[in-house]
């Protein structure tokens, strides 16, 4: 602390510790302080008490000074008030000012006998608070000569008693010890206040750098008090929650409820330790989230580190592909050649004139299944052809009313039983169109085959666009059919998994795997009302 203070001190001029919010205050305050005592002196004067010795030597003299004194803090005032001249050039002037007139109202009134003297004190000191230096102590030694000289010349009038001149020496010695303590400790003050504000000019440039590093970020960071609101949040958080509007102390369940759900179970049963969540914002927004504790425990606040698992679903989407296009090539080899071979035969042997209607039926049997085992053939290994999807700008709303279109003249279904709504209106995705198509249509299908058993009682509603507080895209395809069970919804998305006697069982396994393919999620989202709604939530448009 020292060796700062020390380099401080050689470093740059010292700002006095008194007047870093405003150098004119202290002034100010001394010349309200002349303007009272000012008026103690003509109080004084009015009352004309016998027990205090004011002009006793020269009356006349006093009352001049006295009024000269008053008009002098009123020109103070003024001039602090418009501030002119400077303050280095007032301080120095009114100072001198002072002390004469202090100096000539004591040797009015029979110098030091008048028990004001330790008043000279005052105006020796105010520079030392402006600028410490000598130029205090130069002050202290003049008006403590002055004083011991003008008792001299007073004695040697016969006016006071005979230690007069050893008492004014005394205040003399006062004013010159507390004028050389103060200047050493007001340098040394000030030194330390002027190394506090350059280090809190540190600090701040630090706390500025720290705060555009963590804006600029690609991981998302939330701060949030021990009450529950946010205090900070950088641009990619920001992004990540939805662009929130006006989010700052308010609470983090307004806008990201899941998140908080996940903060507030962290907070009662593992703080401080750090913790890692997988969370679905929103249900669309997929990321992860790590708490640790910032600051002690009575002064808590969370930091949340939030991390986009988009990309790292896709890296593991892509190699899982890989691995499947591997085991396709190996079904390709090792099944479609001798399955072709049977389904040959068959074919060969139907054509025979000596088949009786039993075997008739069995040749059938095995060329219907030859014929659905070549069809779960080509699925896979059309899924794993599909591997680097060839993404596109898509209008959603434009190339939806196209497909609603299609769909409905290839199924020769009524307008009605298609609704499509998207808001907004333009919102715009990236997807291999191909593959939305396929998805789309896929499931757009099973709802046209298996909600019900009469088409014409089919009702589709395509709901789609941005959810309030997320960033990403949602879109719904309801239908209003029997639904599904628990058991059903547990395993809808597995391989080869059908409640048809004709369905292979990837069409929704499939799906999926376009949608992952594309940076999308699909899922199945039960509903009360009854009927089945499959959500599909498109990847943030980076």
């Amino acid at each position: 602390m020292q060796s700062g203070t020390r380099q401080a001190t050689s470093d740059e001029k010292l700002i006095p510790v008194f007047l870093h919010e405003d150098p004119w205050n202290l002034l100010r305050l001394y010349h309200v302080y002349r303007f009272t005592l000012a008026g103690a002196f003509l109080v004084a004067l009015v009352m004309s008490d016998s027990n205090v010795k004011l002009g006793s030597h020269d009356h006349a003299l006093f009352v001049w000074l006295t009024g000269a004194y008053l008009v002098l803090a009123v020109v103070s005032n003024l001039s602090s008030y418009f501030q002119w001249p400077d303050l280095s050039v007032q301080t120095v002037l009114f100072v001198l000012l002072d002390i004469a007139l202090l100096l000539g109202l004591l040797y009015s009134s029979s110098g030091i006998e008048a028990g004001f003297g330790i008043l000279l004190l005052i105006p020796v000191l105010i520079p030392n608070l402006g600028n410490p230096g000598h130029i205090s102590l130069m002050l202290a030694t003049i008006t403590g000569m002055l004083l011991v000289a003008m008792q001299v010349w007073l004695q040697s009038q016969h006016v006071g008693d005979q230690g007069s001149v050893m008492h004014s020496g005394l205040i003399a010695l006062f004013i010159l010890l507390i004028s050389t303590a103060s200047n050493r400790w007001i340098r040394k003050a000030s030194a330390v206040a002027t190394l506090a504000q350059r280090r809190g000019v540190d600090l701040a440039n630090l706390s500025q750098l720290n705060q555009s590093i963590l804006d600029k970020l690609e991981s998302g960071i939330v701060v949030v008090e021990g009450s529950g609101a946010i205090r900070h949040m950088n641009e990619s958080a920001w992004d990540m929650l939805g662009q929130p509007g006006n989010w700052r102390s308010k609470p983090l369940q307004q806008f990201a409820p899941e998140l908080d759900h996940h903060l507030q179970h962290w907070l009662h049963t593992i703080c401080p330790r750090i913790a890692s969540f997988d969370v679905r914002h929103q249900n669309t927004t997929e990321m992860r989230a790590r708490f640790s504790q910032l600051g002690n425990q009575s002064r808590r606040a969370t930091m949340i580190n939030l991390e986009d698992t988009t990309e790292q679903r896709e890296k593991l989407q892509s190699a899982k592909l890989a691995s499947l296009g591997q085991l396709t090539a190996s079904i390709a080899h090792e099944i479609r050649n001798p399955l072709g071979a049977i389904s040959h035969a068959a074919q060969l042997m139907s054509e025979s004139q000596n088949l009786d209607k039993a075997d008739t039926r069995l040749l059938q049997i095995i060329q219907s299944n030859a014929r659905r085992m070549n069809l779960t053939i080509e699925s896979v290994l059309n899924l794993s052809r599909k591997k680097t999807p060839n993404r596109e700008r898509l209008a959603l709303k434009l190339w939806l009313h196209e497909f609603r279109k299609d769909f409905i003249q290839q199924n020769q279904l009524r307008e009605e039983q298609v609704n499509l709504f998207i808001e907004p209106a333009d919102t715009v995705i990236e997807f291999d169109p191909a593959h939305l198509h396929q998805i789309i249509w896929n499931l757009c299908r099973n709802a046209y085959k298996y909600a019900h058993e009469d088409p014409s009682k089919l009702q589709l509603d395509i709901h789609g666009g941005n959810p309030t507080h997320t960033r990403d895209i949602m879109l719904n395809i309801i239908d209003n059919g029997r639904g599904m069970t628990e058991a059903q919804r547990q395993r809808l998305f597995e391989p080869f998994f059908t409640t048809s006697t004709q369905g292979t069982g990837l069409g929704l396994f499939m799906s999926r795997e376009l949608c992952l393919t594309n940076g999308a999620t699909l899922d199945y989202v039960a509903l009360a009302t009854g009927g089945s709604c499959f959500r599909l939530v498109f990847a943030h448009h980076r």
